[in-house]
């Protein structure tokens, strides 16, 4: 019985091993792609790293070393030349950061506040289906945060290749982003000038993958992963288990990536033939993701609440805000019912 088990076992292994291979060499392929169709589209280079063949160039070496070699594969690989502190912080993206999603913009040189190139720093990791939803929920064993809840409801969701093809394409979205993203660079970041250019990029990708992927159908999955995450992050990010020094972006994550009304509201402009979105082009795309960022995010005002409810409690919160929509519903009414909105998304 146990030769069976362990025969059992070891096939099990090698088909995993084989599926993490196919689905490296996919994302390696679609990377070529992508770099080829989105490398020169801005006025500025996108820089699309394959982590598979990065890390293996700078891992076991010094930092000095590391610095060298990551600066030669720009100049070989993108013509591009990367100062020192650049290359600084971009190691970490294939070492300790390996397993993270990034977009990162970096400045020309000097007062300029143009970006001289955006990296785009795909997820190097290839994990299974579990593994994957709970990174992408936030989940860490070390903070019971998910106690009880079945992940199995958001693995019947997805497959594996659509999560790693949505991170792909949300962090390119932000490379191809120049309303947000280059806001939060320019100048000092605020919590709700993060949500909409994650809204931005979370509905962009949406679009691109149902016109380059045909998958027309994910927007609703997608919504209820989000608001999963900030259903059962955002009360412990915002809670006194989380250090302040964290910052306040991450306190607030919970309504920094509650997208779920953007995600929506694109997948209704998927589905309406009379657009026939799919046929749209680069610039078209990008309009419309502003379009809705714009009309469907979550307003300033409306944000404040919802970090609110976040820190303080449903009941707190809404009695609060009832209270300024009483005494002032010219500015609090609508904020107080996109407060019922917005709860009624987290709660049901």
């Amino acid at each position: 019985m146990n030769k069976l088990f362990n025969k059992f076992l070891a096939v099990t292994l090698l088909a995993s091993g084989v599926f993490a291979s196919n689905l490296e060499l996919t994302l390696s392929n679609e990377i070529k792609v992508l770099n080829a169709e989105y490398g020169n589209v801005k006025n500025y280079p996108i820089v699309i790293f394959d982590k598979s063949e990065v890390v293996p160039i700078l891992k076991g070496h010094s930092e000095e070393q590391q610095i060298k070699l990551l600066s030669e594969y720009m100049i070989q690989k993108f013509g591009i030349e990367l100062e020192r502190n650049e290359a600084i912080n971009l190691i970490p993206y294939f070492g300790v950061l390996n397993g993270s999603a990034s977009a990162l913009p970096f400045m020309k040189g000097g007062w300029s506040r143009e970006f001289k190139f955006c990296a785009v720093l795909p997820n190097g990791i290839i994990n299974d289906l579990p593994s994957e939803v709970r990174r992408s929920l936030g989940h860490d064993d070390r903070v019971d945060v998910y106690k009880d809840f079945d992940f199995s409801k958001i693995e019947r969701l997805f497959s594996l290749e659509e999560l790693y093809y949505f991170s792909l394409y949300h962090e390119l979205s932000h490379c191809l982003d120049d309303i947000y993203l280059p806001i939060n660079y320019q100048s000092p970041p605020s919590g709700h000038g993060v949500h909409e250019s994650e809204s931005f990029a979370e509905v962009n990708a949406l679009f691109l993958l149902a016109q380059k992927k045909g998958l027309k159908r994910i927007g609703m999955n997608r919504a209820l992963l989000r608001k999963t995450y900030s259903q059962y992050m955002g009360p412990y990010l915002a809670s006194d288990k989380v250090s302040p020094f964290a910052g306040e972006i991450v306190k607030q994550g919970g309504g920094v990536y509650l997208l779920s009304p953007v995600l929506i509201a694109a997948q209704r402009e998927i589905e309406n033939y009379n657009k026939n979105v799919l046929k749209y082009d680069l610039n078209e795309t990008l309009k419309l993701s502003a379009t809705i960022v714009g009309h469907h995010s979550i307003n300033s005002r409306s944000f404040r609440a919802l970090v609110k409810y976040f820190e303080d409690g449903k009941e707190d919160t809404f009695e609060y805000y009832k209270g300024l929509a009483d005494r002032d519903p010219d500015l609090f009414l609508a904020t107080y019912y996109d407060l019922i909105y917005l709860t009624s998304i987290l709660e049901n």
